[in-house]
Parts: C-alpha cells; structure tokens; sequence
C-alpha cells in the first residue's frame, strides 16, 4: 500500500520516539547491571545460646570488609561475643555472618586460676571449646550439666585413688592391783605397759592432692600389746622402833616421824636481806615457829589435813621466829605476795621428823 508524504512523515517521528525508548531502557539496564556489579547480599545471624535464640537479618551492602559492614549498619558486639569472619576479612557476595553471644566465667583446675570466655551455654559445652579435659573421675562444682553464668567460679577437683599399707601402735592397757606389802596411799609399778603393733590397709582418696577420705581394708596385729600392771598399797602405817612413827604422803613417800601436831599455818615473805633468828636467809622451806613447841633447826614436813590431797608445803625447816607466833602456829614463807593473799589462814599437819 501507498503512503503519502504526510503518512510518511507520520512514521518517521513514531519510529523515532520507539528508536528513542528502546535506547534509554538499553541504557537503563546497562546502567543498573554496572550499579549491581559492586553490591553485595550478606545475611547477619546472631545467636545466643544461653537463651536459646537465633535472629537472622538480610543486608546488601557495598562495603568491602566486616568491620565497615558493622559500623555501616551500626551493629554491635558484647565484649565476649563471637565473629564467625575477622573484622578485617573482606565480603563477599552471599556472606554469612554469624555472632554468638558470649560470657565468660572462673576456672580454678591443676592449681592455676583462669578466666575463661565462651559462647557455650554449658560446662561440658565450654570445657569442650576451651580445651579443658577432665577425667571420667574427677569432681566438678557446679556439675558439668550446669548452664554458665555470667563471673560463676567452676572448679575442677582431681580425684585420685590409692591403696596405702601403714603400720600403728596399738596403746596398752594399764591394770590395778591391790598390794599389802605396799603402804596405804604407794604405788608400784609390777609389769612395765608396751604398746603392741599393727599393720593396716586403707584405701586412699585425695582430691587435687589433699586426703578426705580413707577407707579400711583390713588390719592385722604384728605385735601385742603388754599390760600394765601397777601394785596400789593397802597395807596400814606402822610405828617404826624406838618410838618411831611412818606415815605415807600424798607424794608416794614414807616419813619416819617423831610427832605429829595440827597448827594454824599462816604465810609471810621478807625481801628485806636479814637474816632469820636461826642465821638462815629467808627463803621457800624457812618457817616460823615458837620455839618453845618446836625448836629451831627442826626438821619438818607440812600439809593439808586431808593427807595432803588439798595443798602440801613439804619438806621444811623451823628458821625463824615472830611476835604472832605462839603456841601451836607457824608462819610458812613463800616468795611473793600473791601466794601470800592466796594462802590466807589454814589448819596443818606438821611431822616432826628424824
């Protein structure tokens, strides 16, 4: 068919405005595939196993490394989380990151004290990642099933077991028996005590070196014991010859006396340096005493009416005399004060020895 010329000029100014179209949308994708070219699909996967959650995010990005990645999308990380990439590493396209929200807790094992950061949610779990090996009989506190806490204190206890032989004294027995020859109030001992022997087996447990608990396996004497014997007197005091009279002491000893007297026994002390009326220096042992009931120079033994059970002065010597001291009293001489006050005033018994 036959166009005019009006027809073709028609045609002409539509194929241009098409020729026109088609080139802007050739360019436009042009454009867009080069504008393509430099971005990036990244997918952000954040963890927390201690809450048991997982939050995944998708980015796109033209940033060419993690670190700038973060800062760009303003993404933040505890101080004991986990990167699954190094802040340095380049991105790529299709890039996974994953985060893993971390905590870190005490770890006391083989003597050493560590801080120990994980993003596990147990202690088996975090052993595990740290490298910490514990044996099927070591103690664990808390257990090894606990979930971690945040500055929680684990201790690892290693447990070991030994069976020990050790050889104990078994004490002896002491054993009394009744003697006449000895008197009332003397002891002597018959058959010398010997501590016996045995041989004991134990079973062991110590934990991180230290012993708490050992278990016997068996025993086994090696040697007996031997028994003391010891011989108490029971016979009674007997009147020596020549008038002379024994008594027993609460000490185990026997007196050969002339008299006995009950006094009133007081006490004094004289830091002074004289001498006393016998010539004697004032000194534990040198008592006052009236010299008409006992000479001076006398030999003497002091003690509480109860045979001495109470309180004993002991051996004594009459040396000196006092103003107070008339009839059956002395005066007994100790070195300080203090014993003086506690002394006080006291009935005695005093033997006149040989």
């Amino acid at each position: 068919m036959l166009l005019n010329k009006k027809g073709d000029k028609k045609w002409n100014v539509i194929s241009k405005i098409v020729a026109v179209f088609m080139l802007t949308s050739i360019l436009t994708l042009l454009t867009g595939a080069v504008l393509d070219i430099g971005s990036k699909r990244v997918t952000l996967v954040r963890v927390d196993a201690f809450s048991d959650s997982e939050n995944t995010q998708k980015f796109t990005t033209r940033q060419e490394i993690v670190s700038e990645f973060l800062a760009e999308n303003n993404i933040e990380m505890g101080e004991f989380d986990k990167l699954s990439m190094l802040p340095e590493d380049k991105l790529y396209d299709g890039a996974r990151l994953i985060i893993r929200t971390g905590r870190k807790f005490t770890l006391s094992v083989d003597g050493n004290v560590e801080i120990i950061t994980t993003t596990k949610k147990t202690v088996r779990e975090a052993f595990e990642e740290a490298g910490v090996s514990v044996d099927i009989s070591d103690r664990v506190e808390p257990s090894l099933d606990a979930e971690i806490e945040e500055d929680m204190h684990v201790n690892v206890f290693r447990v070991a077991e030994r069976r020990i032989t050790v050889d104990e004294e078994i004490p002896f027995s002491s054993k009394e028996v009744s003697d006449s020859s000895l008197k009332k109030g003397t002891t002597k001992i018959k058959t010398k005590g010997q501590n016996g022997l045995k041989r004991v087996v134990y079973d062991v447990t110590t934990e991180n070196g230290i012993e708490v608990k050992r278990q016997l396996v068996s025993s086994a004497t090696v040697k007996k014991p031997v028994t003391q014997i010891v011989a108490v007197g029971t016979g009674e005091n007997k009147k020596s010859s020549g008038g002379q009279k024994v008594v027993a002491t609460n000490a185990g000893k026997s007196l050969s006396y002339s008299k006995k007297l009950t006094v009133t026994a007081t006490a004094y002390t004289d830091s002074s340096g004289n001498k006393t009326a016998s010539g004697r220096m004032p000194q534990y042992g040198v008592i006052a005493v009236d010299p008409k009931v006992i000479p001076l120079g006398t030999k003497l033994y002091v003690e509480s009416t109860d045979d001495g059970k109470s309180w004993t002065y002991g051996y004594c010597v009459a040396g000196d005399t006092g103003g107070a001291i008339k009839g059956n009293k002395i005066d007994l001489f100790y070195n300080s004060e203090g014993e003086c006050v506690r002394f006080g005033r006291r009935t005695a018994i005093v033997y006149i020895l040989d």
